[in-house]
């Protein structure tokens, strides 16, 4: 395999690839030009950004996280909410919760559950074992029957 070999001569830079590559000739200020124009083109591509991801569009979906506790096991419930003339997309959702004794995660877990069509609110309970005392955080995303994600919320409790 033959290198690349490049010759800058007298204001000229010439250039090839391989053998019977196509050559690249031309001046300086033309090159100047050409590198202008794409990192133009590049800031002004990365400048175009989506509307959603501005926060423009909203998820319809919120939930709340309560805890309660007994017989030395949390209870964590999550509410899940859809807007205002809209319902939850079902058939299922699944509650990824992921439970933290004094900022270090201790407990993960994920529950399906069924949703009805029509349904607009939607509740699961996970008993979450205890873990000594300490400030306990819960954090729960809501993910559809897909797997994308819905909404997300969390909760504490201090033992």
């Amino acid at each position: 395999m033959r290198r690349a070999s490049l010759c800058v001569c007298s204001g000229k830079i010439t250039g090839s690839i391989g053998e019977g590559s196509m050559r690249v000739k031309g001046s300086k200020g033309s090159l100047l030009l050409l590198a202008l124009f794409v990192s133009l083109s590049i800031v002004a591509l990365s400048s175009v950004t989506p509307v959603y991801a501005r926060g423009g569009g909203g998820s319809p979906y919120s939930c709340a996280v309560t805890v309660t506790v007994a017989s030395g096991n949390f209870y964590v419930k999550t509410t899940v909410n859809s807007a205002s003339g809209s319902t939850l997309p079902g058939p299922s959702e699944t509650n990824d919760l992921n439970s933290y004794q004094n900022g270090v995660l201790y407990n993960t877990q994920s529950v399906k559950y069924t949703v009805a069509s029509g349904t607009t609110t939607s509740t699961v309970t996970v008993p979450v074992p205890s873990n000594g005392a300490g400030t306990y955080s819960f954090q729960s995303a809501i993910l559809n029957s897909k797997g994308s994600q819905l909404t997300s919320c969390s909760g504490t409790y201090a033992l």
